[in-house]
């Protein structure tokens, strides 16, 4: 419910809100559930901690070299 509460706002002129922040929270979010769910073990939570880190590390280089080139071009 807060998922499709959130889209919709996102879409709704005026607020002046990216939707494009509510897809990429709700994708990423959802990665993170799935890398939880599917190492739950103990026995798992090596893979759990380098998924996570994975994830993480996949998160900043998008952020660092991929976010800026977008903006870049928009000027250009």
């Amino acid at each position: 419910m807060i998922l499709a509460a959130n889209l919709v706002i996102g879409f709704m002129p005026g607020f002046n809100i990216a939707w494009q922040a509510h897809i990429g929270g709700a994708v990423v979010g959802a990665l993170v559930a799935l890398i939880l769910l599917k190492t739950r073990d103990q026995k798992r939570q090596r893979m759990q901690v380098l998924l996570l880190s994975l994830l993480v590390i996949a998160l900043v280089a998008v952020t660092v070299f991929v976010v800026p080139a977008l903006f870049m071009a928009r000027f250009v």
